[in-house]
């Protein structure tokens, strides 16, 4: 079953609300923003989310939910406090003016939130991490099971077209002796008698040969067999999904420049249409 790359997934639990958001990327990266008392947790979400993702752009914003937590307490350096309190005092003594506590709190270092230990707040983080991500990665699934059955469609949309086709290529050699023949009339209305049937079945027999189509009609049933068999495989499947939509494009290119049937023709332009929406979904797949 295929993975989408995009997905969300949030939770709340023990005062953090954790947010993961994924995004379409050729390759994996992990982006994490946590708040400053809990920097040292960042490597710890880092690996939970590495473990679980194989290609992708994902992010993970931690944030401290403000109605669970404490206050922190303040953190005054009391001895740095007296020393500007005693310069300012006697700058306020040969300057004038007055000194007051506010001027103190406004200078640096003598006040501050008491520090905590980070790796403290990993076993807060873990709970609401967990369970965001296992949302995210049920909204990546409920995503890649759309995208799934969207696929599936335009394949066997594809697949049709493809017998078409081969039902068509029987008749080429005939619609192009039809052709050749009303251009001899055209060129030499008055001696189609003399005209060489023999060498115009030579003419028709390697036009026809060269117009043969069977190795890529089976080619493509092939293609479109393994397609459908690769969108319920296990892992990171994108770039194998994508390399094969390649070789698919490749054999209706072929068949497009073979033909000799205008109906052939439109029909590799409505498959080839199909695959490009097939490609644009695989985009988003893992």
């Amino acid at each position: 079953m295929p993975s989408s790359m995009t997905g969300f997934g949030q939770a709340d639990a023990d005062g953090y609300h954790v947010e993961i958001r994924g995004l379409n990327h050729r390759y994996k990266e992990i982006r994490v923003k946590v708040p400053r008392d809990a920097a040292h947790a960042e490597m710890h979400v880092r690996g939970a989310i590495n473990d679980v993702i194989q290609r992708g752009k994902v992010e993970i914003t931690i944030t401290v939910d403000a109605g669970a937590q404490e206050t922190p307490p303040l953190n005054i350096n009391w001895d740095l406090a007296e020393a500007w309190y005693e310069n300012l005092r006697r700058m306020a003594k040969r300057f004038g003016g007055e000194v007051s506590f506010r001027d103190l709190m406004l200078l640096p270092g003598v006040a501050g939130e008491r520090e905590s230990v980070s790796d403290d707040r990993w076993p807060l983080i873990k709970a609401p991490l967990e369970t965001a991500i296992s949302h995210f990665l049920a909204s990546r699934q409920e995503e890649g099971a759309r995208l799934r059955q969207d696929m599936l469609m335009r394949v066997d949309a594809i697949r049709a077209m493809c017998t078409e086709v081969e039902a068509m290529a029987a008749d080429m050699p005939k619609a192009y002796q039809e052709r050749l023949k009303a251009n001899l009339e055209g060129l030499m209305p008055e001696a189609s008698s003399a005209w060489d049937e023999v060498r115009l079945a030579q003419e028709v027999a390697i036009m026809a040969e060269r117009c043969d189509i069977t190795e890529e009609i089976v080619r493509l049933k092939s293609h479109l067999q393994a397609f459908t068999e690769v969108l319920d495989a296990q892992g990171a499947i994108g770039r194998r999904l994508d390399f094969m939509l390649q070789e698919i494009n490749r054999e209706w290119n072929t068949i497009g420049s073979k033909s000799q049937v205008l109906a052939i023709s439109h029909l590799v332009i409505d498959a080839k249409t199909e695959l490009e929406k097939i490609r644009e979904q695989v985009q988003n797949i893992e």
